[in-house]
C-alpha cells in the first residue's frame, strides 16, 4: 500500500513537470516587475477634475482587513486537496473568506464535507469556475455546466460543453449570482471583447489580474486597457487569487476586503462596490489608510515598509510617491490607481475613476 501512494505521488509530479500543468512547483519565487515610467506627455494637467473613491465608506479605525481566496480547486475537479483539506489549508494561514471553484462543479456546502465555516469564524462562499468558455468565477449561486470531467493528473478531459460565455452570465444573472471573468492574461483577446460584456453585464463586478503569483503578467495590461475604455462610467475591480491546486499555490495572491462585519452581505457588497485591496506575494504590503481629497486634489496612500509606490493611469505610470498631486500631474486620464511595491511583493488599490468637478 505504501508503495502504491508513493508511486500515484511520483506520478502526480512527473506529469506536471511534463505539462507545465500551471503549477508553481516547490513555492519557487519569481522576481518582482515594477511598471516602468512614461515619459511622454499626452495629457496635460486637469485642475478641475475629482476622483470617485471606492474607500469613501471605509473606517479604517474601526473595519477588519479580512483574507480573502476567491478561486480554490479540490480533488472535485483537479486539485490535490479534499475539500476539508483546502478549507484547513487556508483556515490555519488565517483566511476569514474562502469561496471554492472547482471546474463546472459546485462543492456546497462546506458541512457535507465535515467543515462547518461558523464554527471555524470563515465565510464560505458558494462558488464555481465555468470551465467551457472564457473561464469565469460564478459566486453566490449554484448554476454549473455539464461540461468536461477533471481529474488532479490529467486535468480536463472530453469535450467543451456547447455553451457561450453570453449564456454563462445570463444563467448568473438568473440566480442573483456574482462574476468575475478570470486570468485573462492566458487568452489572445483584445479589451474590446471584455468590453462588451461590462457593458451588458452589472453583476460582472471584475477581473482576476494577479492569478497563482503572476502566472499570467499580462493579465493587468489587459485590466488597464478594458479600465481605459470603460472608467469612470463602468469600474472593473481587480482581483488577486492563488488558483490553488496543490499546497504550494496557498497563501500567495489574495485579496483583503474592508468590511465593517463579516457577513455574506457585507462582503457581496464589497465586492461589487471595490471595498478591498489585493497583493501578490505573501507579506505584501498592508494598507493602513487611503485617503482622496478633492479639495486638495491628492490622492494618498497610508503603508509602511515599501521599496516604490507608483500611480498609474490609462496604463501608464504618471507619479511615484505616497502623495498623488492629481489636478497638478501630467497624463491623468479615465482612473488613477496605486501600486505598493515591498520587499516580498505588490499591493494593488482598486481604481479611482477620473471626473470633471
Amino acid at each position: 500500500m505504501f508503495r502504491s501512494k508513493k508511486s500515484i505521488i511520483i506520478l502526480i509530479v512527473v506529469v506536471v513537470l511534463l505539462t507545465g500543468g500551471g503549477f508553481l512547483l516547490f513555492g519557487e519565487e519569481e522576481e518582482i516587475e515594477i511598471p516602468q515610467t512614461v515619459e511622454a506627455v499626452f495629457i496635460e494637467p486637469r485642475p478641475d477634475i475629482e476622483l470617485e473613491d471606492p474607500y469613501e465608506e471605509v473606517d479604517w479605525n474601526a473595519y477588519g482587513q479580512h483574507y480573502a481566496n476567491l478561486h480554490t480547486h479540490t480533488r472535485n475537479s483537479d486539485g490535490v486537496y479534499s475539500v476539508p483539506g483546502a478549507i484547513d489549508a487556508y483556515y490555519e494561514r488565517g483566511y476569514e473568506i474562502l469561496a471554492i471553484a472547482d471546474h463546472n462543479y459546485v462543492t456546497w456546502p462546506w458541512e457535507d464535507y465535515d467543515r462547518d465555516p461558523e464554527e471555524l469564524g470563515m465565510l464560505a462562499v458558494q462558488a464555481n469556475e465555468i470551465s467551457d468558455t472564457h473561464h469565469i468565477g460564478s459566486y453566490f449561486n449554484d448554476f454549473d455546466i455539464d461540461g468536461r470531467e477533471y481529474s488532479v493528473i490529467w486535468g480536463g478531459t472530453g469535450e467543451k460543453a456547447d455553451i457561450s460565455e453570453d449564456e454563462v452570465l445570463h444563467k448568473i444573472a438568473e440566480r442573483d449570482g456574482l462574476a468575475v471573468f478570470f486570468h485573462p492574461g492566458r487568452y489572445e483577446k483584445p479589451a474590446g471583447y471584455y468590453e462588451k460584456f461590462y457593458k451588458k453585464y452589472d453583476h460582472l463586478v471584475g477581473m482576476e489580474v494577479v492569478n497563482q503569483r503572476d502566472r499570467y503578467p499580462q493579465d493587468r495590461a489587459k485590466w488597464d486597457d478594458v479600465l481605459t475604455m470603460l472608467m469612470p462610467e463602468r469600474p472593473v475591480w481587480g482581483f488577486a487569487n492563488d488558483d490553488m491546486h496543490a499546497p504550494w499555490h496557498v497563501g500567495n495572491s489574495y485579496n483583503i476586503f474592508l468590511l465593517p462585519e463579516l457577513t455574506e452581505e457585507k462582503f457581496r457588497t464589497a465586492m461589487k462596490t471595490g471595498q478591498f485591496y489585493f497583493s501578490n506575494g505573501e507579506g505584501s504590503p498592508t494598507l493602513d489608510a487611503v485617503n482622496v481629497d478633492n479639495d486638495e486634489g491628492t490622492v494618498s496612500v497610508d503603508v509602511d515598509d515599501v521599496k516604490e509606490i507608483v500611480w498609474i493611469s490609462d496604463g501608464m505610470v504618471i507619479g511615484k510617491g505616497d502623495t498623488l498631486e492629481f489636478t497638478n500631474t501630467a497624463n491623468v486620464g479615465s482612473y488613477v490607481r496605486a501600486e505598493i511595491i515591498g520587499e516580498e511583493g505588490i499591493t494593488y488599490t482598486n481604481p479611482f475613476g477620473v471626473i470633471e468637478g
